[in-house]
């Protein structure tokens, strides 16, 4: 049985695990990473706020979507993986749609 707090804090594993560094899986892979970082457990005793979770983000990527418009500014070249990289960073401007004008 894995205990996830163990492997999230444990700092032979990541470098001051205390501190926020979303940067601290950059360049080790969408497999390497899976191993190491289990927010909602696994198996029988999967969090039982992982599917609130799910809503929650849901709501706010609705939320994100039709409130405001997404212009690119540079980058944007997307990496073939499990998941969505940009290995060269995306960015953007965000500005919030008045609705009311459109």
């Amino acid at each position: 049985m894995v205990c996830p707090p163990a492997i999230h804090l444990n700092p032979e594993k990541y470098h001051d695990p205390l501190s926020f560094n979303p940067w601290r899986w950059k360049g080790q892979g969408s497999i390497t990473t899976s191993k190491h970082f289990m927010p909602f457990g696994g198996g029988m005793r999967l969090c039982a706020g992982s599917e609130y979770e799910k809503l929650q983000m849901s709501v706010v990527l609705h939320f994100l979507l039709t409130k405001y418009r997404w212009t690119k500014i540079k980058g944007g070249e997307i990496k073939q993986t499990l998941g969505v990289v940009f290995p060269n960073g995306l960015h953007i401007k965000v500005k919030e749609v008045n609705h009311e004008q459109e």
